[in-house]
């Protein structure tokens, strides 16, 4: 291998990452155990040092050494600007006006308590394991970002997930992704205040605070001007609804210099990628997902899943490491039961159908992967805490499908009926 040409190792790095995990998912039986997603992750994985640097260092070192590394480096930072950007063209506003009180309460709390609790236990970490913490990072900023990684739900993953239960056209499916759209929301308004505050000089309360104003002027300025002229511009350009050259083009100017745009602030360029989808007029959302979703899911996603999984470094014999994993999945899992089940029987749905919502919310997937990625770079993680929190997010999602069809078991006839009667009287 030491005679390989650069471009002959990119095209083999290329063909590994977008094919393997395809083939493991869609022919190795892997889409019947877990989502796409969890795959690709893994595959990173074992890409890393922790596997296949161990059993094969010689051609770990040829195909993943750092400077073989470079190529993929722009391609990863297109991937994950691409997600955030379709993150944000997932999330429809109008989804949120009209469903009432009783919505309002679980999608809140559906968040906001695994948060909570997640923060708590990032608080007794810091103090318990310091090697956890970045950095950058005093008790409270490795909790509150600790609290954010366990509070996340992927809106996109968990659709996918519907999708293969058959569930995108039931009312509990429907009511998740609602809950899904708010977690979303939710999660970038929290992680603009944390960015703040790890760029802050010396946690000053001045810079704080400046960094976030900018953050949200920019999000003010976005939402009253920016989309006024995109839809015109759009409109334009597009005027059939179809996306034409000069439409992509367009489209992918606008979230180029969003993302630019928040990495100058002092946010991360992921922020300004999720506001240029979320800021998308929304008649043109399904024409650029169905010009845009696919190639960057299958095509760049799997070279961010890689440099990924180069980070993760699992130390079988490090108790920190695996008491952070344990502890973060039992959080996320009964934060996200505790958080949507219970809020969502006393709103009126069935136990049957509060355990299906509550079973269906700790998925993670890419979006906490992504999350993760930023406070590492932040320095509000550590390493070692980077790489158990991977395989936290991994853990949740590939449980997410096999216990909401064990919870599903349990449907009293009737159930869906007496549900459908709670959804009115809670306001749905």
């Amino acid at each position: 291998m030491g005679g390989v040409s650069p471009a002959l190792l990119f095209l083999i790095q290329a063909l590994l990452l977008i094919a393997g995990p395809f083939l493991l998912w869609r022919l190795g039986g892997g889409r019947h155990v877990a989502p796409m997603v969890v795959i690709q992750i893994l595959f990173g994985v074992a890409l890393g040092p922790s596997l296949l640097g161990r059993l094969v260092p010689e051609l770990w070192g040829v195909l993943f050494a750092p400077a073989a590394l470079a190529p993929l480096s722009g391609l990863a930072l297109m991937a994950v600007v691409f997600f955030a950007f379709l993150t944000g063209l997932h999330l429809d506003p109008a989804e949120f006006r009209g469903r009432g009180g009783a919505f309002a309460t679980v999608a809140l709390s559906s968040m906001l308590v695994p948060t909570l609790l997640g923060g708590a236990l990032g608080w007794w970490l810091a103090g318990a394991f310091p090697a956890m913490t970045g950095p950058n990072a005093t008790p409270g900023l490795f909790a509150a970002g600790f609290g954010i990684c366990v509070g996340v739900t992927a809106l996109p993953v968990l659709g996918a997930i519907l999708r293969e239960m058959d569930l995108l056209g039931d009312r509990v499916g429907r009511l998740a992704l609602g809950y899904a759209a708010v977690n979303d929301a939710l999660l970038w308004l929290l992680i603009t205040a944390v960015l703040a505050w790890s760029t802050a000089d010396g946690g000053d309360s001045w810079a704080v605070a400046k960094v976030g104003l900018l953050g949200f002027t920019y999000v003010g300025v976005t939402v009253l001007v920016v989309r006024p002229l995109l839809d015109r511009l759009l409109e334009r350009v597009a005027p059939d609804g179809r996306m034409g050259d000069t439409a992509v083009v367009v489209t992918c100017a606008a979230l180029l210099a969003s993302a630019a745009v928040t990495e100058l602030i002092g946010l991360h360029y992921i922020l300004g990628a999720f506001i240029a989808g979320s800021a998308m007029p929304r008649r043109y959302a399904a024409a650029i997902l169905d010009r845009l979703e696919h190639f960057s899911t299958l095509i760049l996603l799997p070279f961010f899943f890689t440099l990924t999984g180069l980070k993760v470094t699992l130390t079988l014999d490090d108790p920190a490491q695996w008491t952070v994993f344990a502890l973060a999945s039992l959080a996320t899992l009964a934060g996200k039961m505790a958080g949507t089940a219970l809020p969502a029987r006393l709103t009126g749905e069935t136990w049957p159908d509060a355990l299906r919502l509550g079973t269906l919310m700790p998925c993670k997937g890419l979006m906490e992967v992504i999350v993760l990625t930023v406070l590492l770079e932040a320095g509000v993680l550590s390493g070692p805490c980077f790489s158990a929190m991977v395989l936290m997010a991994v853990a949740v999602t590939a449980l997410t499908q096999p216990i909401t069809r064990l919870v599903g078991l349990w449907h009293p006839a009737g159930s869906t009926a007496a549900a459908s009667a709670g959804g009115r009287r809670g306001g749905m």
